[in-house]
């Protein structure tokens, strides 16, 4: 039942989210949508599991490739990542360096599940 109230919720994310990306990288919707659903379900994923990911920094466009989680989220901030309050960035714990980071949902790239 919950989950059910949370999909219209998130389809207007991914819909503001897909007029970000078009508006800050000019792609075509057809990729901004497709890059929404796959930062959505990098989110979904990684409240539970680890990931690689694939995005340019922001600062200098260097590519950075990363082995991410939220699975700490919870202990360190005391409350539930909430996919549906992700204005500009998705945060991450980098699993390598040991600490919080972000990157832009326009910079992001792909993803995979690292098992």
């Amino acid at each position: 039942m919950k989950k059910r109230k949370l999909e219209p919720i998130m389809e207007n994310v991914k819909r503001r989210w897909t007029r970000q990306i078009v508006q800050e990288k000019g792609y075509t919707q057809t990729t901004a949508v497709w890059m929404a659903e796959r930062i959505e379900a990098l989110i979904d994923w990684m409240q539970h599991g680890y990931a690689v990911i694939a995005y340019r920094r922001a600062i200098d466009r260097e590519f950075q490739f990363v082995k991410a989680t939220l699975i700490y989220y919870r202990y360190d901030f005391k409350r539930e990542y909430e996919a549906s309050k992700v204005q500009e960035a998705v945060m991450y714990w980098d699993v390598e360096e040991g600490k919080w980071k972000r990157f832009r949902l326009e910079n992001f790239l792909e993803w995979k599940k690292c098992i």
